[in-house]
């Protein structure tokens, strides 16, 4: 996850239904049999490509004085699904599929730093592929508190309720 493309050219904006994907690459949700939600490649990638690069048209950044003022489930949500840079003290939220890679100690992509890291694949990877990441190396609350943390965030989230 990183800072803005410096040519600017941010994410491609595609839609298949209601998915809106801000990914650089495509993607879809499925169940995942890691955890919960996972993205899926939808198209074939190349060791070293691009999939995910911060940009604040989508992604936003969170102070902990903002994450604070919320409501505890809306604090819940931002706890699990951002990660957390120690050195800004920010929690950046992906606004986008990326939010919903799982952790995996043998991680399929790599984030080239804490949350303003581009995130590239580290082999060439088929459509549909489960994108994977070592959370300890994407954010400093999972790095700092050791996986227990993830792990309880995750385990604070209600389960869905079928309608």
């Amino acid at each position: 996850m990183a800072v803005c493309a410096a040519d600017g050219s941010g994410r491609g904006r595609r839609e298949k239904g209601n998915d809106i994907q801000m990914m650089m690459v495509e993607t879809e949700l499925r169940p995942s049999p890691i955890h919960g939600t996972g993205v899926f490649l939808a198209e074939p990638v190349k060791a070293g490509q691009l999939l995910w690069r911060f940009d604040s048209r989508i992604d936003r950044i969170y102070s902990e004085e903002e994450v604070a003022s919320l409501p505890p489930l809306m604090q819940r949500y931002i706890e699990t699904y951002s990660t957390w840079h120690q050195g800004l003290r920010v929690w950046i939220l992906c606004g986008d599929n990326g939010r919903h890679f799982n952790h995996s100690d043998t991680p399929n992509t790599m984030s080239k730093g804490i949350g303003f890291g581009d995130d590239i694949a580290l082999h060439d990877l088929p459509a549909g592929t489960e994108l994977t990441s070592d959370y300890t190396t994407i954010c400093d609350a999972a790095r700092l508190n050791g996986m227990a943390f993830a792990r309880s965030a995750v385990a604070k989230q209600p389960e869905p309720v079928d309608a």
